[in-house]
């Protein structure tokens, strides 16, 4: 009886109906996503190693520091050099001073020498 043969076509109404195509553009667009957020990712920490771990940057902190450095030291520096101008002259007005002192002091002994003041 092949009558009652079951058919090809038979088979195709009793199967479970898939949606391949939908399942496989979901699947697609899960690795595109998953593709994108790896680069995101890998763009990332190469971002944070350059700002963080890469020598350039130390170099640059370290010449930074540097310059600050030689900045602070040449204020030192003038300041030194004013501070060493100003004791000069403070010890060149002693000096002058010192001797103003010691001529007056001749003086009045000189004075003092010549005896009483007469009226």
């Amino acid at each position: 009886m092949p009558f009652f043969r079951r058919s090809p076509t038979r088979r195709l109404t009793g199967a479970r109906l898939e949606l391949a195509a939908g399942r496989q553009r979901l699947r697609q667009l899960f690795l595109v996503l998953g593709a994108v957020v790896l680069v995101t990712l890998a763009v990332l920490a190469l971002n944070y190693f350059e700002n963080h771990f890469s020598p350039a940057r130390r170099v640059d902190q370290l010449e930074r520091e540097n310059a600050t450095l030689r900045e602070q030291g040449e204020r030192d520096r003038l300041a030194l050099e004013m501070e060493k101008a100003t004791r000069a002259e403070l010890e060149k007005q002693l000096g002058e001073v010192n001797d103003e002192l010691k001529r007056l002091q001749a003086e009045l002994v000189f004075y003092k020498s010549q005896g009483p003041a007469r009226p």
